[in-house]
């Protein structure tokens, strides 16, 4: 169980199970790096001054994670390399829904990503089924062997997002992690987890699927950033899930360093509603005039 409880991950000694029993295997690493005049952690990264980070007796710590537990010099990361010890599976999926024609083509083109570890942008309207469109490329991966995850920004996108792949893959455990939960960490072969959970990741996934790329607190933050490229193994792919993709990765897209998919169609195929603009400037007035009209009709409406 000790070694499951780490595989693919880096934590600290009061993150691990009271069983715990150190070996040769586990692999001991600094959790701080002290230069002359700062300090960078190496769980997310984030490098501060000196006299930010310190503590008595010259010791340092991190406040930037510190939401997950304090790294400190006073004390190490515990972590062992990941195995991908998971049973075969056959045909793992079991959802028998159908995908339209563009869905199916972004279908394909996901698949050819993960199964070569690629970076690379589904970027589909909202209600474009992306989470079916996932599923065939989850499923061959599980027939690898390796080792994926989904993850997203929000804790209310997980709890949704976890019946549903249940459900599509009735035969598979998956894990489910997030701030909230009080149940134990199990080792499973797929994956759903908030972004700030990908902090305690280090190299354990074949294929990272992150969603809303675009959302709170994922965009334009460094640290989960760093956390996505240290859970990723170094040859593993990463699929970047939005609606509505900012300047730098669409700027990654132009400079081909990140492929991409793009539909712009639900699945009935009909065109998005566009949003008109109509000025009415004389609102408070309308407004008046219709509640004054109504208390007068009502005191005269006889019942």
């Amino acid at each position: 169980m000790t070694a499951e409880y780490l595989y693919g991950r880096r934590l600290l000694a009061q993150e691990l199970p009271d069983e715990f029993e150190p070996t040769q295997e586990v692999q001991v690493s600094s959790t701080m790096e002290v230069k002359p005049n700062s300090v960078r952690c190496t769980r997310c990264n984030y490098t501060s001054s000196i006299v930010a980070a310190a503590l008595p007796n010259k010791q340092y710590y991190c406040s930037q994670c510190i939401m997950l537990g304090r790294v400190s010099t006073l004390t190490k990361f515990y972590h062992l390399p990941e195995p991908n010890q998971f049973d075969s599976v056959a045909n793992p999926l079991t959802w028998r829904g159908q995908l339209s024609k563009l869905q199916r083509q972004c279908s394909v083109e996901v698949c050819q990503c993960l199964l070569h570890h690629k970076q690379h942008l589904l970027w589909a309207v909202t209600g474009a089924g992306k989470t079916e469109m996932l599923f065939a490329a989850i499923s061959q991966a599980l027939i690898r062997g390796e080792r994926i995850a989904i993850a997203s920004p929000r804790v209310d996108v997980c709890l949704e997002l976890y019946p549903r792949l249940q459900q599509a893959f009735k035969g598979i455990d998956i894990c489910l992690l997030h701030g909230r939960q009080e149940e134990r960490y199990e080792y499973r072969q797929l994956t759903i987890c908030t972004t700030h959970q990908l902090l305690r990741f280090f190299h354990a996934f074949d294929n990272l699927i992150i969603d809303e790329v675009d959302a709170f607190p994922y965009a334009a933050n460094q640290q989960l950033y760093f956390a996505t490229k240290q859970a990723v193994k170094p040859t593993g792919g990463c699929l970047y899930l939005t609606a509505t993709p900012d300047n730098k990765l669409l700027q990654q897209v132009k400079q081909k360093k990140l492929g991409i998919s793009y539909l712009p169609l639900r699945y009935h195929g009909h065109l998005l509603p566009e949003i008109k603009v109509k000025l009415t400037p004389t609102w408070r007035q309308q407004l008046k005039k219709k509640v004054a009209n109504f208390i007068n009709y009502g005191h005269k409406k006889t019942y």
